[in-house]
């Protein structure tokens, strides 16, 4: 199984971000159709990373405008979301390989986070990277 942990601000909205949801800034359609085409590409399954998980509505507005969700990460008392990945993962031993994309740098240095930031939310480039290291066919 190969799973995306995605963040969604700074990932799918950006500086400019023009949609709302509930007040706050929500879903750029364009840059989240960059994150449905690596899904579609790869076949990986989405799970929330982002504080988005703890709001209300805010896994349903993942599912409605970015992509079904397959889960969410649990919450680690440090809050260091690299644990919150490793966590999941070790409950999780049918993953074959995974990516992470985020505009944050709270990982470990062996976890594949593929940065974006807030200025540009994700681009072309970033997704194809993620699209072609879920794919390799090596170890992860």
């Amino acid at each position: 199984m190969k799973v995306l942990f995605l963040d969604i601000d700074g990932v799918v909205n950006r500086v400019g971000t023009r949609q709302r949801h509930r007040g706050f800034m929500g879903i750029d359609p364009f840059l989240a159709s960059m994150v449905g085409k690596i899904i579609l590409d790869t076949g990986a399954a989405v799970v929330l990373t982002s504080t988005w998980r703890h709001f209300q509505g805010g896994r349903e507005e993942v599912d409605r405008h970015v992509y079904k969700t397959f889960d969410v990460t649990p919450i680690a008392d440090t809050g260091f979301r690299g644990e919150e990945v490793k966590m999941w993962l070790d409950e999780h031993p049918e993953v074959t390989r995974y990516a992470i994309v985020d505009d944050d740098s709270d990982f470990y240095a062996d976890q594949p986070l593929f940065k974006t930031n807030w200025q540009t939310g994700i681009t072309d480039e970033v997704a194809q990277q993620v699209t072609k290291f879920l794919n390799r066919r090596d170890d992860p």
